[in-house]
């Protein structure tokens, strides 16, 4: 299976609330609402803004004033974002399936170190290997030593053909579940489209979910 992911951008700093700052977009989106509790909005509803734009401006500046005014820009931005993934499934997929047969082998280990007791070559090309341990003393005496047995387990390759109907829906749901790990606490759904295709035995599942988040976040103005 082959997954794709988009990193989250990291949290910003904080600023301090004497600080003049702006308030600019985290990410690509159209604007909703925007908000200006301080400072002052400088893009409207259905604009299509980039991440780093300014969103409210916290210079604060007219025809009666010589010089501009910084401020600590406050307010509420809603956007519409999209978020994306995508899964590639193979149809036919290669299995290894046990055959039945077993070769084991012993080791005494004490403490980090071990001897492994066996005879000869394990007898089969493909295997799987798992390892038990041997209770000693029925648990009663806490001693470094411990006798594992080590199951060689032949398997064979085999093909099987995966029912489409069922790729198509439980990808879907990984793909919704990975979506959903991403989007803000706070952000509303506003629709989700998933779209299949399928090309040399190949089922790609795509899944698009528009939300409205507020995408404002706070940038410090140098002032020299």
């Amino acid at each position: 299976m082959i997954i794709e992911v988009k990193e989250q951008d990291g949290i910003p700093d904080r600023i301090l609330q004497d600080k003049p700052c702006n308030i600019i977009a985290s990410k690509k989106g159209v604007i909703v609402k925007a908000i200006a509790r301080n400072g002052k909005a400088v893009v409207r509803k259905g604009d299509v803004v980039d991440k780093g734009q300014v969103l409210i401006t916290g210079v604060i500046s007219d025809d009666n004033s010589e010089k501009p005014i910084f401020v600590h820009a406050e307010g509420e931005v809603l956007a519409k974002t999209v978020y994306h993934y995508r899964i590639d499934e193979p149809i036919i997929k290669t299995i290894k399936e046990e055959t039945g047969r077993v070769y084991e082998s012993r080791e005494l280990r004490i403490g980090q170190k071990g001897i492994h007791f066996i005879k000869g070559d394990i007898p089969y090309e493909d295997y799987i290997e798992k390892t038990r341990e041997i209770e000693l003393f029925n648990n009663r005496i806490n001693l470094p030593i411990k006798i594992l047995i080590h199951e060689y387990r032949e398997v064979v390759e085999k093909e099987v053909r995966q029912n489409i109907d069922f790729l198509k829906k439980s990808t879907h749901i990984k793909a919704v579940e990975e979506i959903n790990k991403k989007l803000p606490k706070n952000s509303q759904i506003e629709s989700k489209d998933v779209s299949y295709y399928i090309k040399d035995n190949i089922l790609t599942t795509y899944v698009v979910v528009e939300v409205i988040e507020d995408i404002g976040e706070k940038k410090a103005i140098n002032i020299h």
